[in-house]
């Protein structure tokens, strides 16, 4: 009996490839949106902290001027996490879309491979049970 061998099976694995890629992507973009998150947790906390210290206890006006200056800053800092945060998720979601398709064209060849093993494996039975019968006549014949 011959070995089946798929003609596509060099697209089937390029296909493998480039959705393992993706998914590697989609990881790297969580991990830095994890990342983003993080620092946008940070700079509110220190932005509560700067508060707090205004609030606390009498200072100068060119100290109070200087912390809301700084306030201002951060509010700034925090607004540009959350766009990085947004860019990024929808980033994500742009790399799923590429990632289902991917996963279906890879199940397609899948499927096609499959066909083509079974037809292989009717074909292969077929000469097998043809091989079988001949000897079965020959035995015959000879008796």
């Amino acid at each position: 009996m011959s070995e089946f061998k798929y003609k596509f099976e060099s697209i089937l694995r390029i296909k493998n490839i480039l959705e393992k890629k993706v998914l590697k992507e989609i990881a790297s973009i969580e991990l830095e949106i994890s990342k983003a998150e993080d620092y946008k947790k940070k700079l509110i906390q220190k932005l509560k902290n700067l508060n707090d210290s205004t609030l606390k206890g009498k200072i100068k006006a060119l100290e109070y001027q200087s912390l809301k200056a700084h306030c201002k800053l951060i509010e700034k800092e925090i607004e540009s996490a959350e766009r990085r945060i947004l860019d990024l998720n929808n980033k994500k979601k742009l790399k799923y879309e590429e990632l289902k398709e991917r996963t279906k064209e890879r199940r397609i060849i899948e499927k096609l491979k499959e066909k083509k093993y079974e037809e292989f494996m009717m074909e292969s039975n077929r000469k097998e049970l043809k091989y079988l019968d001949e000897i079965a006549i020959n035995n015959f014949n000879r008796k």
